[in-house]
């Protein structure tokens, strides 16, 4: 295996870890908020997550091809 490949693997593996550790960041987030008042409306949190959630599954789909196809 040549060096640019082993590069480009580490380099997904770091974006997959950290990816991982957002969503696990995020869930953990949404759970000890799940008592307060939200500043946000409801139509702004609706906007922002999907935007997030569409981001993290595009990093894990990222991510994952660097490691697997290369």
């Amino acid at each position: 295996m040549d060096l640019p490949t082993i590069l480009v693997k580490i380099a997904g593996a770091i974006l997959l870890g950290w990816t991982i550790f957002s969503i696990a960041k995020h869930i953990r987030q949404k759970r000890a908020a799940r008592g307060q008042h939200e500043s946000q409306s409801v139509v702004e949190q609706i906007l922002n997550n999907i935007l997030l959630y569409l981001w993290l599954a595009f990093m894990l789909a990222f991510s994952s091809g660097m490691i697997l196809n290369n």
